[in-house]
């Protein structure tokens, strides 16, 4: 009988599918996809704030003092470093996670025309919970909310997070994002703070 080579790359690839195979089929053949693809969408308008050559002017409240300043990140890993707060939040697509929220579809926003799905969860998870505003489908979105928590051995925090689109030739596009938060010490007091940034594009 002849040998067969198997290059070690087409090897790796080779167990890495029956790794997702077989995990698909301990969960009974249903491939889990996720509460809401934040992080997808997160990244692509980092990319195209990155593109576009966007800047922000920024409002941040701390200890009582405020200041305004204006950013205009070179490339994507500016706004990286920016908006990954709220690539954050991907937390809540974890495999573990899977059940541990309850999720609405099309609740309608008192305050305006658009419908919300809601994701939330009574367990201490970092995501307790998110709001998704969005015109006529859920691809159409118009405002994520989010409320992010954090523990570690130094310091907690809650954190409330804000993302608001807008329509720009025909393309979903990010106009502001806040944070409003406070974090507390141990040892310590806690201290609050805002930030809230408007996008504005060249």
């Amino acid at each position: 009988m002849k040998n067969v080579c198997i290059h070690p790359y087409l090897f790796a690839v080779a167990l890495t599918l029956l790794g997702t195979l077989s995990g698909c089929e301990q969960r009974g053949g249903k491939h889990y996809q996720g509460y809401y693809p934040v992080d997808s969408i997160v990244t692509a308008q980092i990319h195209f704030l990155a593109s576009t050559h966007a800047s922000a002017v920024k409002v941040a409240k701390f200890g009582g003092k405020e200041e305004t300043s204006t950013i205009k990140p070179a490339d994507s890993i500016g706004w990286i470093n920016e908006l990954d707060i709220f690539r954050e939040l991907k937390t809540l697509n974890k495999p573990i996670n899977q059940g541990a929220y309850r999720v609405e579809n099309d609740l309608p926003d008192n305050r305006s025309n658009l419908k919300i799905k809601s994701i939330a969860t009574q367990q201490s998870l970092p995501v307790r919970s998110m709001k998704i505003y969005y015109y006529d489908k859920p691809q159409k979105v118009k405002r994520i909310e989010a409320q992010f928590n954090e523990v570690n051995s130094l310091y907690s925090s809650e954190r409330f997070l804000v993302m608001e689109f807008q329509d720009v030739d025909n393309k979903t596009v990010l106009s502001s994002y806040s944070i409003d938060g406070g974090q507390k010490m141990f040892l310590g007091d806690t201290v609050t703070y805002s930030i809230k940034g408007t996008v504005v594009f060249q």
